[in-house]
Order: C-alpha cells, then sequence, then structure tokens
C-alpha cells in the first residue's frame, strides 16, 4: 500500500503546483480578558514549525507512516511490520521495541494511558502498554481501518475513536467497537487528530484535523473538520510539503504536552525518496488548562451574627501558574478574586454574616491566564443571632446604683464581665465591677455597685461584655445626696 502511494506520487509530480496556503489565526478557548496581568501568554502565528525530526534518516526505515506522542516519546510503526521505532522528546532515536500479540500497523493515537493502532490486515484497534510493551486488549472495528485518532468526549465522556481508511468512512466508535457517528469523508486521508482545544471563529468545535493528499500524490495539506456542523472549515488548511520538501500524508496527532502553554499539531511526513521520513510539529494555538477545584474550605463551622471569622482553600494550576481564590458565602455576596500566589498556595477571606441561618461555604480558583476552576465541595457553616446585651434603666437608692444587664439575643452569654462607673462628683467608691458566669437567652441579671457615699451631680455609666464579642453601654445623670443617689431616667446618654 505505501509502495503504491510513491508510485503515484512519482508519476504525478511533473503536473502538481503547490500553492501557498495560509492559515487562518487560531485563538485559544482559555485566553483572558484584557482586565488579566499583563505576564499572561498571547498567541503567536499558527503554523509556525516547532519542530522537524528526520526518523527516517536516524533508523534507515523508508516505511515509517504513523505517530503518537504520550508527552515523552513519539511512536512511529513501520509499515506493513510488527517494528515500532521510539523517538524522545527531541527526536532522537531511543530503539525499537515490539508487542506480543500486535502485528503490522499503520496509524497511532493515544488516549492519555494507552497508545492504540489498527492493523493494515484486519479490523481490529489493539490497545497497548508502551512502559510495558504488553499488549492489553483488542477492540473490535466496524470496518477495515488505517488511521486513528482518540476523542476523549465520545460516549458521554468514556472516550472513543475516529477511524478511516482513505476516502472509504470516517467513523466515531466506542471502547467497544460500536458505531457512533460517520462523517461522509471529504478526500482521501490518512492522518487523524482529535481536538478540543482551538476556537475558530464560527465555529463551535472540537475539530478533527485531517491530513490529506494520499490520493493526489506530492501533498501534505492538513485541513480540519469542525465536529458540530460536520463541515470543513473553510480557509485553514496548511501544505506541509511547502515546510519539509514533497511527501504525502502520514499519521497526525494533537498534544498540549510538547510545550507548555501551546497546543501542537504533530504528524509524520512520508518523503518522496529514502530516507526522509519527518516528523514534524506545528503550534496552532495556545493552551491552558484551569486550576484544579480547590479544597473544601477550613475554618469555624459554628459562629454568630456580627463576629468575623476566616476561611483559606488550596490549589494547584496545571502549568504552575499563580492562582487567586473566589469565596461564595451564600447569602448574596463573595468575597470578590483575592490576590495571586503561587500554584499550591492557599487563599483566604474573612466574612461576617448579619442574619442567622445555614451557609454552605465554597471556594473556586483561576490562574493568570484566565482559566477558572469549578466551586470546591461547599462547607456547611450555621450561624445563629448569638447573645445581645442590653443594659436596662440605671436607677438609684441608698448608698448604691444598680440596673439590669439583658440578654435579648438568641444564646447564652458567658463570662458576662460588668462595671459600675461615677464621675462628676465628690465621693467614695465610685467603681465597681464583675463577672457573671452566664446570662440565658431571653434572661436578665441585676448588677449593683459597691457602696458609695459623696455629694453632688454625676455620670452614672454601667457597660457590660461578654466572651461571645456582644457588649452595651449605657451612661446617666444623676446626684449624690451623702448616702442616697438620685439617678436621672431621661438623663440617658
Amino acid at each position: 500500500m505505501k509502495k503504491k502511494i510513491v508510485s503515484i506520487f512519482v508519476c504525478m509530480l511533473l503536473f502538481v503546483t503547490v500553492a501557498s496556503v495560509t492559515g487562518t489565526e487560531i485563538v485559544d478557548k482559555n485566553e483572558m480578558t484584557s482586565s488579566m496581568p499583563t505576564s499572561t501568554m498571547a498567541n503567536r502565528a499558527m503554523w509556525d514549525l516547532q519542530f522537524q525530526y528526520d526518523v527516517g534518516g536516524d533508523t534507515g526505515s523508508l516505511y515509517l507512516v504513523g505517530v503518537a506522542f504520550d508527552g515523552t516519546y513519539f511512536y512511529c510503526p513501520e509499515f506493513n511490520s510488527a517494528t515500532i521505532y521510539r523517538f524522545d522528546h527531541d527526536g532522537n532515536y531511543v530503539d525499537s521495541i515490539t508487542i506480543p500479540g500486535v502485528p503490522n500497523l499503520v496509524d497511532l493515537t493515544y488516549d492519555g494511558t494507552y497508545v492504540y493502532g489498527p492493523s493494515t490486515t484486519g479490523t481490529v484497534l489493539y490497545e497497548m502498554d508502551m512502559n510495558s510493551q504488553t499488549l492489553v486488549s483488542s477492540i473490535p472495528l466496524p470496518s477495515a481501518s488505517y488511521n486513528v485518532a482518540y476523542d476523549a468526549d465520545a460516549d458521554g465522556g468514556n472516550g472513543g475513536f475516529w477511524i478511516g481508511q482513505w476516502d472509504a468512512h470516517l467513523t466515531l466508535i466506542d471502547r467497544s467497537g460500536s458505531t457512533l457517528d460517520t462523517i461522509t469523508p471529504p478526500e482521501s486521508m490518512l492522518g487523524l487528530a482529535w481536538d478540543p482545544w482551538t476556537e475558530i471563529s464560527g465555529y463551535n468545535g472540537p475539530f478533527l484535523w485531517i491530513f490529506t493528499g494520499t490520493s493526489t500524490g506530492g501533498q501534505g495539506v492538513i485541513k480540519v473538520i469542525d465536529l458540530d456542523t460536520k463541515t470543513v472549515v473553510s480557509g485553514v488548511e496548511h501544505n506541509v510539503a511547502l515546510d519539509l520538501g514533497m511527501g504525502i500524508a502520514g499519521g497526525l496527532g494533537f498534544t498540549t504536552e510538547w510545550e507548555e502553554g501551546f497546543g501542537t499539531l504533530y504528524g509524520m511526513i512520508q518523503g518522496a525518496g529514502p530516507p526522509d521520513d519527518y516528523i514534524f510539529g506545528y503550534e496552532i494555538c495556545t493552551t491552558n488548562s484551569p486550576p484544579n477545584t480547590p479544597s473544601t474550605p477550613s475554618g469555624p463551622t459554628t459562629g454568630i451574627v456580627g463576629t468575623s471569622y476566616t476561611y483559606s482553600s488550596t490549589t494547584t494550576d496545571p502549568e504552575g501558574d499563580q492562582v487567586a481564590y473566589w469565596f461564595d458565602w451564600d447569602d448574596g455576596t463573595n468575597s470578590g478574586w483575592t490576590s495571586f500566589v503561587p500554584s499550591g498556595d492557599p487563599g483566604s477571606a474573612t466574612k461576617q454574616w448579619t442574619s442567622p441561618g445555614t451557609y454552605q461555604v465554597t471556594a473556586k480558583a483561576k490562574d493568570t491566564n484566565g482559566g477558572e476552576s469549578g466551586f470546591s465541595t461547599p462547607l456547611t457553616v450555621v450561624i445563629s443571632s448569638g447573645p445581645v446585651l442590653d443594659i436596662g434603666t440605671v436607677t438609684g437608692g441608698l448608698f448604691r446604683v444598680s440596673a439590669p444587664i439583658n440578654n435579648i439575643g438568641g444564646d447564652t452569654a458567658t463570662n458576662v464581665q460588668w462595671t459600675i462607673d461615677l464621675a462628676g462628683g465628690a465621693f467614695i467608691g465610685g467603681s465597681s465591677s464583675g463577672t457573671e458566669p452566664s446570662i440565658a437567652a431571653a434572661g436578665s441579671v441585676t448588677v449593683q455597685s459597691g457602696l458609695i457615699i459623696g455629694f453632688g451631680s454625676t455620670t452614672v455609666t454601667v457597660t457590660a461584655t461578654c466572651t461571645e464579642g456582644s457588649s452595651d453601654t449605657k451612661s446617666q445623670t444623676g446626684f449624690v445626696f451623702l448616702i442616697f443617689i438620685i439617678v436621672n431616667p431621661g438623663g440617658g446618654i
């Protein structure tokens, strides 16, 4: 099959004119707004060539067709052979491997754990563990297929595979091999790459990149299908032959793991002459994974109205960006975004509720590129009205003054500290203090000064505070007649 394609290319080489094809600039769907910090990433030009590795020259093989990248290694199967060549991130040849039970392969794809590839001689998709170099499972295919791309969104998020055979079919299957969807192939193709990151104006995505040119020879033109409308996006394409020399389409893949912050469309271009099969990679978009969901906020789970409480939460960002936190207080208010802190450091905010009730405190985070996480698991906080101290009318009498301390709140006040002070006259015993262990909700305790002897007008001030934070102060005017004190009920200050 490979030899047939090459012969077609040679025959048509005299008749093919390669035209320059420009790409439409593509915008990262997580690109920040103008309000974000100026240190955030900006898009570079689409179709910037990130790398070009002469894998044919390194191995001497003339039949490298497919390619998959797992974040560490590139895997390139040799056409009509069980051999898989392995290269590191920078294109250096590492070794060749075979997987027992896996025959000749064509194209490959990676799902984040395993590498998958169809055979040239059957209707099976092989699931392979490249770490242990073992066959994990075999997925039956509804029809013979040479190209494959993993689709993480398929089957309700369980994942599936786009498969095809030149221009015969383009089919989406689930992990058991059942057909989920089909697209009429726009033309003959080999490589497929599923892309959930790129955003193209006027299209919803996600997108399926296709590597065409297998039927025309001398061409390696990348085009893109909008999976929402199942149509080829007009004006977004690129001829790899313009960058790497004449060749035909091989495998294709999409990764965010080759260079941090960028989505890379990589593939194999099959050269017309030995030994020039190349792995290539183009920048397609900038990428930004949002911070991980923050931890459940930590802080008090009970409290009282009018008291400030501090809550904190922690998360990390996949790219290591700084993060800011947002706390929702479940009462129609929130903390707003906190200052940015390093990934992994906690963020905190303070809240004072104004009404009793049960509240669900949650937190979310965003990074410096605008990626925003979901809300955390809530922390349930019960806020009561608490004790509310209120000092009643101060009264005088023989040698002493007294005043009721009322608790008009909904909870017991504990360790109630009180003082009675007289100022302005000439007398003995002008200051008294004491402690009441507790005053129940809706309860009252009357406190009394010590012995007072003197003469003259005075101001009587009574103050009370409790452990829970409530306090009250009342001042009234009065007059001391040696041993009897008159307090003006209307003289409150």
